[in-house]
């Protein structure tokens, strides 16, 4: 199960909900109360399938990088 993630830049990235499809434009995720709801890739808001340094399961010693700051810078 793959997590749907949004960078906050006040603390650890918020858990939007469980991953439920993806296409080239959009992340679709389901809510804690079951509805489904989804962000564009290229949002903003910084949403992320992989844990980058600010989430709170983000594993100290990986080498994944911020892959929420590559895709804003480019």
């Amino acid at each position: 199960m793959k997590t749907v993630r949004q960078f906050s830049r006040v603390g650890p990235c918020l858990m939007l909900g469980e991953l439920v499809t993806q296409t080239d434009t959009r992340i679709f995720y389901r809510l804690r109360d079951g509805k489904t709801a989804w962000a564009m890739k290229s949002s903003k808001l910084l949403v992320h399938l992989e844990p980058c340094p600010s989430c709170r399961d983000h594993e100290r010693g990986s080498s994944s990088g911020r892959p929420w700051a590559k895709a804003a810078q480019g």
